[in-house]
């Protein structure tokens, strides 16, 4: 009879058996997609930025081509117009007062994409790491997230290598306030990272410590965000549009040299300069839309750690924040793609 039962009990705990194959499966499942979606976005922001890179060079030779007065310098001191009266003048200084009517400007090509949204980008994929452990311990509480954790602050510690960036003072016309809550919030969000990565192996530790102070990835996140908009609307376009202009102004001063062909080669130009100048907010306007969706998918999945919720619930919502963070990186992702 013993015998009998000792052979029955495998037969019944079958359903837990496949239901736990299932779970793993499933974590599996998004921890691939994850983990693909960082790479897909690592590698398409980097041919983004290349092709940006490129731009602002062209810019900057076409600001300087645009009058003899110009050298291949940076940044460029120009005079220009602000009276109607104006005489015509040369558009570059290279020392002493503007003409009469003319106010001097320093112009430079601006922030570079590269240098603000990398790091930013790099935080969203690091956050997916994050993300991806929160919802693991979700799906199945005693399950191990070392792996994940360890990722995430090994990424965390990288951020570390954009000095100007923890420092605060990687965007343009940044004021103290807003360089100091950045910094801090970036140290407090690096040493979180830290402390998780030491109680990775023991699941209810880490548990506890995201509930008790995964804020800071709150407000490092909301931070960035903020920054990332104010810059979309400004300095992101800066390159294209002075492009843009100095075509304009290469047109203006040679169209009755030029043949018909090489006008409208010109114009092309300018009317892609144009068209650019526009794409600069939009991506930036991605990476912002991108950062609130990782911002809400690691602090629901936070939420429903602390929560007193069913497996179902639980499961739920590790699904539906997951799903919010491959959103994100899917973001990130389509920066080079054309719009």
């Amino acid at each position: 009879m013993g015998r009998l039962a000792n052979a029955v009990l495998p037969l019944s705990t079958l359903p837990l058996l496949v239901a736990g194959c299932a779970t793993n499966a499933i974590r599996l499942e998004a921890a691939g997609t994850v983990q693909a979606r960082s790479r897909e976005a690592v590698t398409a922001t980097e041919r983004y930025f290349d092709a940006v890179e490129q731009r602002r060079r062209d810019a900057a030779a076409a600001l300087v081509a645009s009058d003899p007065s110009c050298l291949p310098a940076t940044p460029l001191r120009i005079q220009v117009p602000v009276a109607s009266d104006a005489p015509a003048a040369p558009l570059c200084l290279s020392a002493g007062a503007p003409m009469p009517g003319h106010a001097a400007f320093d112009i430079d090509i601006g922030s570079s994409p590269r240098d603000v949204l990398e790091p930013r980008i790099a935080l969203i994929a690091a956050i997916g790491d994050y993300a991806d452990a929160l919802a693991a311990i979700l799906e199945a509480p005693g399950t191990d997230v070392s792996a994940e954790i360890t990722a995430f602050a090994d990424q965390a510690d990288r951020l570390a290598r954009f000095t100007n960036f923890v420092a605060g003072t990687d965007l343009p016309n940044v004021n103290a306030a807003v360089a100091s809550e950045q910094r801090q919030s970036l140290i407090a969000l690096i040493a979180f990272a830290d402390e998780l990565a030491r109680e990775a192996r023991r699941t209810r530790d880490v548990r506890a410590l995201v509930v008790r102070q995964g804020a800071v990835v709150d407000r490092a996140l909301a931070s960035l965000s903020v920054q990332v908009a104010a810059w979309g609307k400004g300095a992101a376009r800066n390159a294209d549009d002075l492009y843009g202009n100095a075509l304009f102004r290469t047109y203006l001063r040679n169209r009755e040299t030029l043949s018909p062909d090489q006008r409208e080669q010109l114009a092309t130009r300018i009317f892609a300069a144009r068209e650019a100048a526009k794409d600069g907010p939009a991506r930036a306007a991605q990476v912002v839309d991108a950062i609130d969706l990782a911002a809400t998918a690691q602090a629901g999945l936070r939420a429903a750690l602390d929560g007193r919720l069913t497996p179902e619930q639980r499961r739920a919502a590790a699904r539906l924040n997951i799903e919010r963070v491959t959103r994100a990186l899917g973001l990130i992702a389509s920066l080079a793609t054309p719009g």
